[in-house]
């Protein structure tokens, strides 16, 4: 989900979300760790409010994608840190 959300098995870039995230990358070395380790945390969060069955599994999935682009969208995240679901982490 996360390669592909941030477009990075592409040979040409598409989205706009791979250049955000390959700046962030270009600063920490560990980004793609700790949006991974978000993105795991936000939906376990979603799966546990929605009361979710496996059944369920690609709705969560995709509404944790949806989450992730819009908050690494935003005009004030310019960290994996700077994310508000990074906070899910402490």
């Amino acid at each position: 989900m996360i390669m592909q959300m941030l477009d990075l098995d592409a040979s040409k870039p598409r989205t706009f979300i791979r250049s955000v995230f390959l700046q962030m990358l270009s600063e920490n070395e560990w980004a793609f760790d700790l949006l991974y380790c978000v993105a795991f945390m936000v939906m376990d969060k979603q799966w546990l409010e929605r009361n979710t069955t496996y059944m369920e599994f690609n709705d969560v999935l995709k509404s944790t994608r949806v989450q992730q682009e819009r908050e690494l969208l935003m005009d004030d995240v310019l960290r994996i840190e700077d994310m508000p679901s990074y906070s899910l982490l402490c």
